[in-house]
């Protein structure tokens, strides 16, 4: 797999160099590369906590699930508008909040010609660091999604998958004429399972609106993607965990949860694709 994009420092913005197992700068700031593989070009000072993004249980909750296949038409629908863009898979990728790596590995996979050059970011160490063992070829950081460790006009996609974004990082980062990729939750994801936690159940909002409130990007094409699924006994914690919800809810609530045989639930996406004005 070709990674053709180009670092930037997070200390002075100049271009990263790789030198054996680090990235080094002309002003000589030097940022070690994990033995998984990845950089971790989060300052100190720009993080909010000591560990942000989500927690070690939800991530590997997250990626405990998707590995059984719930939500495999998601993928497989994110792969197929990938590959119907004009570049198809000769392009310049990031995902923005690619956490543990399950969608870009299905990208990976998908791209049997290796000329696609794909990027991903996640301000959560642990997402990245499971990210990078899968061993991918991939160029992976740790950073935040509000200050991309890139330089402008460095990718022709953008992919954010229930991810926030900053619309003028985005703007910043896109070719010209190239798209971003949003994918959120429908206003039924999961329905199955917050029955069983609130009387009423509220409709999920997506993570467009930066993007939609932006004069930067135009709407291109919407794609509903909505499937019955049956979780299976063992595979209800891993779900229930990977969402906020397992530590909003009451013991008891949790534990109705976990004794059922099976659960089943509608799963709802949206992936709305964007041009770049």
């Amino acid at each position: 797999m070709n990674n053709l994009v180009r670092l930037k420092c997070p200390v002075c913005n100049n271009a990263l160099n790789r030198e054996n197992n680090s990235y080094i700068c002309d002003k000589n700031h030097t940022h070690d590369i994990a033995k998984e593989g990845y950089v971790n070009l989060l300052l100190a000072q720009n993080r909010r906590s000591k560990n942000p993004g989500d927690s070690d249980e939800m991530i590997r909750s997250r990626q405990a699930f998707l590995n059984k296949g719930y939500y495999r038409i998601l993928l497989d629908a994110i792969v197929k508008q990938i590959a119907s863009m004009p570049q198809a898979f000769k392009q310049n990728v990031l995902d923005v909040g690619c956490g543990e790596g399950y969608y870009m590995q299905g990208i990976v996979d998908a791209s049997t010609d290796k000329k696609l050059s794909l990027s991903g970011i996640d301000i959560s160490k642990s997402a990245v660091k499971l990210a990078g063992k899968r061993k991918m070829g991939t160029t992976l950081c740790v950073a935040s999604a509000y200050d991309l460790p890139f330089f402008d006009e460095s990718f022709s996609t953008i992919v954010s998958i229930f991810s926030p974004v900053l619309a003028s990082e985005i703007e910043r980062l896109l070719e010209v004429d190239g798209e971003i990729i949003m994918v959120g939750p429908g206003e039924e994801h999961l329905k199955g399972l917050t029955a069983h936690i609130y009387d009423e159940v509220l409709p999920h909002k997506g993570n467009y609106s930066a993007i939609d409130e932006s004069e930067s990007f135009k709407l291109k094409e919407q794609i509903e993607i909505k499937e019955e699924i049956i979780v299976k006994q063992e595979d209800i914690l891993e779900l229930l965990r990977m969402t906020p919800y397992y530590w909003q809810i009451s013991v008891e609530k949790k534990e109705k949860i976990l004794a059922l045989s099976k659960l089943k639930t509608t799963i709802h996406f949206y992936i709305r694709m964007y041009t770049k004005n």
